[in-house]
């Protein structure tokens, strides 16, 4: 008997360790009690039971299940398998359909799916429950001033679920907010600048500062000393989304139903300064929002040809510059700073020289259109006659079936004339599927010329005064606009030629 292991266990703690250790160890031992082959032990560690997205080890086992390499999997209990119904019963039935028996130390074997509906309806039961005396009991130690997670970078959490501000990293803190908000400077420049200064961002493995995380500290209520928690909460209904992405959907609270309780430990900034960060990311974010309905002409076109990061509009000087550049600085790009206009006389210059060479060829693409067409009539035509062809084939069949019921003729000569028949038949089908697949070539061709044929009455009807338009154009036409640091550039067109792709 080749038997395979499948062991899990919900966190990475040293106890459960030991568990996931203690289920492999087991059913080692009862496989060499039973002279049997171990064939791989599976197991995944620190991973819920409620999803398979993150279950490598489980999709593994499902993969060489269907090799046919084991013919049994042993588990400690239907639990471990998973504690999703609908999971369960599809991860049962594949090792079914693959002829692959699974056994449970706990329930045995089990065959009906009845029976491992409703055991598996209530490991998910016990899980929701699980999970909600969890949250239950996280919001009443929170009420009671407890914090509860990972700490706020600048802090440290003692027991009881006390925070007390780093030593090292709390003097980061004070220094994020001074720099925003006395310095000037944004949440991009505070990280070059902590990034050039070699202070790291956690305690942890982290090497670098982002944007992200900065945005996350200048907004963090704990730095005041208030024990902020209940932000947010999962969504245990949408299943699906469970399933899909291997953990559950958060909504945020809205700010009046926070937990929110004040002066709950040391705080490493003053509420005003919070307050003043606040209100000046409120004014940031007004201006940004009133940027947003005109975009800059080539955002999302325009790109730095060396690192291949996108080129970003700088309002201020009227350019665009690398935004490797911009957010790291000379170390990692040179800036690639190209003045709007400049660029945008390039593009036009290259539009216009496009369509004076493309409006020579009208003749040829209306040739063409009127070539394809022909081309497709013939085949159609063609195509008709072959149907007909195998519609007189199919009614001579009928005729020797009926004369060899009625006796006229023997088996072997019926036979023999179904065979010539067939042979005929199969070749005027092999005939159908080629012209099938010409009259096909044939329609893109002519969808694809009439398309080069629209586009070049587009380009030559181009208002280059009106810049919506402009914008329109550039973004269908222009697939990407690489930027070099000598201020040249290369165009690449979505604009296909058919005409060069021998149609």
């Amino acid at each position: 008997m080749r038997c395979a292991i499948y062991a899990r266990v919900s966190t990475s703690l040293d106890s459960q360790k030991d568990s996931l250790e203690s289920q492999v160890s087991y059913f080692e031992n009862h496989i060499k009690e039973k002279g049997w082959e171990l064939v791989d032990v599976y197991a995944d560690e620190g991973i819920t039971g409620t999803s398979t997205a993150r279950r490598e080890s489980l999709k593994r086992l499902l993969r060489d299940a269907e090799r046919g390499l084991f013919d049994v999997v042993l588990i400690k209990a239907l639990s471990r398998l998973s504690r999703d119904t609908a999971d369960t019963l599809h991860i049962v039935r594949t090792l079914h359909s693959h002829n692959v028996t699974l056994f449970s130390s706990r329930e045995g074997e089990i065959n009906d799916e009845m029976v491992l509906a409703v055991i598996s309806a209530v490991n998910q039961r016990q899980s929701e429950d699980t999970s909600y005396n969890v949250s239950w009991g996280i919001a009443v130690k929170s009420r009671e001033g407890k914090f509860h997670g990972t700490p706020p970078f600048g802090y440290d959490k003692v027991k009881p679920g006390k925070l007390v501000p780093n030593p090292v990293h709390a003097p980061t803190v004070q220094l994020i907010f001074n720099l925003y908000l006395n310095e000037g400077m944004g949440v991009q420049a505070i990280a070059n600048y902590l990034n050039d200064k070699g202070i790291l961002p956690s305690r942890k493995n982290g090497t670098k500062w982002h944007d992200s995380s900065l945005r996350l500290i200048l907004t963090n209520r704990h730095y005041t000393g208030d024990l902020v928690q209940g932000r947010s909460k999962v969504d245990s209904n949408d299943k699906i989304h469970l399933q899909k992405k291997g953990y559950k959907k958060r909504h945020m609270i809205d700010e009046n139903d926070w937990i929110v309780v004040p002066n709950t430990h040391e705080p490493i900034i003053t509420r005003e300064q919070f307050e003043a960060v606040q209100e000046k990311m409120k004014e940031k974010a007004k201006r940004v929002f009133r940027g947003r309905g005109r975009k800059s002409l080539f955002a999302r076109v325009a790109y730095c040809a060396d690192c291949g990061a996108g080129m970003n509009f700088k309002n201020d000087r009227q350019s665009y510059v690398c935004s490797t550049y911009q957010k790291n600085g000379s170390k990692k790009c040179s800036s690639h700073i190209i003045k709007h206009n400049v660029l945008k006389q390039v593009v036009l210059d290259n539009l216009k020289e496009l369509i004076d060479n493309s409006l020579n060829m009208q003749s040829l693409v209306d040739v063409t259109i009127q070539r394809a067409g022909v081309r497709k009539n013939n085949a159609v035509k063609e195509l008709e006659k072959v149907q007909r062809e195998i519609g007189k084939l199919d009614k001579e069949i009928v005729q020797l079936t009926r004369k060899w019921t009625s006796g006229e003729i023997d088996k072997e000569l019926f036979n023999a004339c179904c065979g010539a028949i067939n042979n005929e038949r199969q070749a005027l089908e092999e005939r159908i599927a080629r012209l099938q697949t010409e009259i096909t070539n044939e329609n893109d061709t002519e969808s694809r010329v009439s398309a080069f044929k629209a586009e070049l009455m587009k380009f030559a009807a181009l208002d280059v005064n009106n810049e919506e338009i402009l914008r329109d154009m550039i973004h269908k036409m222009i697939n990407r606009i690489d930027i070099h640091d000598d201020g040249s550039i290369e165009i690449t067109y979505n604009f296909q030629n058919p005409l060069k792709q021998g149609a």
